[in-house]
């Protein structure tokens, strides 16, 4: 069975309440939801997490590439700042999609720059809450792609 792992970053607990004007109405809890009826409907095994502490981001990442299941990261504010994250992505060979809510190349200049970009298969951004949604789409049929290919 193919897993896939949601990661969610600093202050997306916040999802719903915090600038709302950016980030929208749907809080967290509404994103996991539509995420595990997609998963369930595509018979993908989901783990769906948020922490605002980057050790345990690494940790999570580092347990979901060495397991073979595949990232999909909003690691907020981080993605801008650790290198961390970005070594985890690559160390543990994770199958990574950077998602973020908002567009973040119409946004501050210091959001324009992501540590983990050139270590992940994708980023999307700009479309809400459906990034993350567009993000399953796209790590579902790679994940199951390199399922079928034969050990080596």
């Amino acid at each position: 069975m193919v897993a896939v792992h949601v990661l969610n970053g600093p202050n997306l607990n916040l999802l719903g309440t915090r600038e709302p004007a950016t980030y929208g109405a749907v809080t967290l809890a509404g994103v996991e939801a539509r995420l595990k009826a997609k998963a369930e409907a595509a018979g993908v095994e989901l783990t769906f997490r948020q922490t605002n502490y980057e050790g345990e981001l690494v940790t999570f990442i580092q347990q979901a590439g060495l397991a073979g299941a595949g990232v999909i990261i909003n690691a907020g504010a981080y993605t801008h700042t650790s290198v961390a994250l970005r070594d985890a992505i690559k160390g543990a060979d994770a199958m990574t999609i950077e998602v973020h809510i908002s567009n973040v190349h119409a946004r501050e200049e210091f959001r324009h720059h992501s540590y983990m970009a050139p270590v992940c298969v994708g980023v999307i951004c700009g479309f809400g809450v459906a990034s993350y949604d567009l993000a399953f789409d796209a790590i579902v049929p790679l994940l199951e792609k390199r399922a079928a290919k034969p050990a080596a």
